[in-house]
């Protein structure tokens, strides 16, 4: 079976519904049109399959160190609709985020809760490997009793 062709692109204000949508399914915290919104420090993008939302991820940047983690780029949360998970749009909207901070930097960080064995796996495939572990970075906390794991990537 052929997987369908997937469009990325900026996120737009009128992706909002879709995204709220996604933000429900996954059980996550609603992203707002702020989150969302064009700014010239981060990128949200989006993938479409057939015109339907099917994902969305974004970057943020620090301008200041938070104890380990340094000042810089990171890659931020990213969402995958149900129906589309497991079929490489994560992997292709971090491959997107990663070229846009390219652009700006030889350096890319991430950091994600111990437990979440899915994405270091995947960040570990495009490079990343792990600098710093703490219960808070950048003012992300982790879940009950756990720790975040902070990862950082150079570009080739």
């Amino acid at each position: 079976m052929n997987e369908p062709a997937y469009l990325l692109r900026e996120a737009r204000t009128d992706d909002l519904a879709g995204v709220v949508g996604i933000c429900r399914d996954s059980g996550g915290s609603t992203w707002t049109a702020e989150m969302i919104a064009r700014e010239p420090i981060r990128t949200v993008v989006v993938a479409t399959v057939g015109g339907d939302l099917a994902g969305v991820a974004k970057t943020h940047h620090h301008p200041e160190a938070d104890g380990a983690a340094p000042e810089g780029h990171y890659l931020g949360g990213i969402l995958v609709a149900r129906q589309w998970r497991r079929r490489g749009i994560g992997t292709i909207l971090t491959k997107a985020r990663l070229d846009w901070i390219w652009e700006r930097s030889d350096m890319a960080f991430y950091f994600a809760n111990k437990h979440n064995t899915a994405s270091i796996q995947l960040h570990k495939t495009l490079g990343f490997q792990p600098i710093a572990t703490a219960p808070t970075f950048h003012g992300v906390t982790a879940d009950g009793q756990s720790h975040l794991i902070l990862f950082s990537a150079k570009r080739h």
